[in-house]
C-alpha cells in the first residue's frame, strides 16, 4: 500500500490531505479552499487528453503544491497562537483591571504600595498591548489567505479553461500563471519572515 500511495500523485496529495492537522476555524475553511483548488487542478488535468498540456501546466500544479504546504504551515503555527489568543479573550478582563488598578494608584498614600500597584498597570497594559497585536496578525493573516484563495482560484479558471487544448496552445499562458503563485508565495514568506521577528 506504502508503494502504491508514493507512486501515485492523486493518492499522495489524499493522503497528505488526509494526515493534516486541524487548523483554527477561521483559518481551516480558507485553507480547505486552497487545497480544493489543488485538486482541481490536479483532477483537471488528469482529464486531459493532451499529455503535451500536462506537461506544459506541470510547473503551475508543482508551485501551487509548493504554495499549499508553506499556507497550511503558517496557519498550523498561527492555529496555536489564535487558541492562545482566544483563550485570553475570554478569561482576561483587562480594562475593569486597569481602571481598578488606576483607582487604587490615586487612592495610595504609600510610596512602596503606589509602586506595586504602578508595576502591576504596567504589565497589564504591556499584555493588554500583546494581545491586541496578536489579534491584528491574525486578522492580517486571515486576510492574507483570503487574496490567496482569490488569485488562486483565478489561477484553476485559466487552467480548466485550457481542457482540450494542446500543449503548444497554453505554453505561452503558463507564465503569467505561475507569476501569480509566485506572487502569492512571496506575499506568505514576507508574512513568514514578519512572524518570526514579533
Amino acid at each position: 500500500m506504502v508503494s502504491v500511495i508514493a507512486r501515485d500523485p492523486g493518492l499522495q496529495m489524499t493522503f497528505t490531505r488526509q494526515n493534516r492537522q486541524p487548523l483554527a476555524q477561521r483559518f481551516q475553511t480558507r485553507f480547505d479552499r486552497l487545497e480544493r483548488a489543488r485538486f482541481s487542478i490536479f483532477n483537471a488535468m488528469a482529464q486531459a487528453s493532451s499529455p503535451s498540456l500536462q506537461k506544459s501546466v506541470e510547473p503551475v500544479q508543482i508551485a501551487l503544491d509548493e504554495l499549499v504546504n508553506h499556507a497550511y504551515l503558517i496557519s498550523l503555527r498561527l492555529t496555536a497562537m489564535d487558541n492562545n489568543f482566544s483563550v485570553q479573550q475570554l478569561t482576561n478582563n483587562f480594562d475593569d483591571e486597569i481602571a481598578k488598578l488606576e483607582k487604587s494608584i490615586q487612592a495610595e498614600t504609600v510610596p512602596a504600595a503606589r509602586k506595586e500597584y504602578e508595576s502591576t498597570l504596567l504589565s497589564l497594559q504591556t499584555r493588554q498591548a500583546q494581545l491586541k497585536a496578536v489579534g491584528g496578525l491574525l486578522s492580517r493573516f486571515e486576510a492574507q489567505l483570503t487574496g490567496t484563495i482569490s488569485a488562486v482560484d483565478g489561477v484553476v479558471t485559466n487552467l480548466v479553461s485550457f481542457q482540450g487544448r494542446d500543449g503548444k496552445q497554453v505554453e505561452g499562458k503558463i507564465p503569467a500563471l505561475l507569476e501569480i503563485i509566485h506572487t502569492e508565495q512571496n506575499e506568505l514568506k514576507q508574512f513568514d519572515t514578519e512572524l518570526e521577528n514579533s
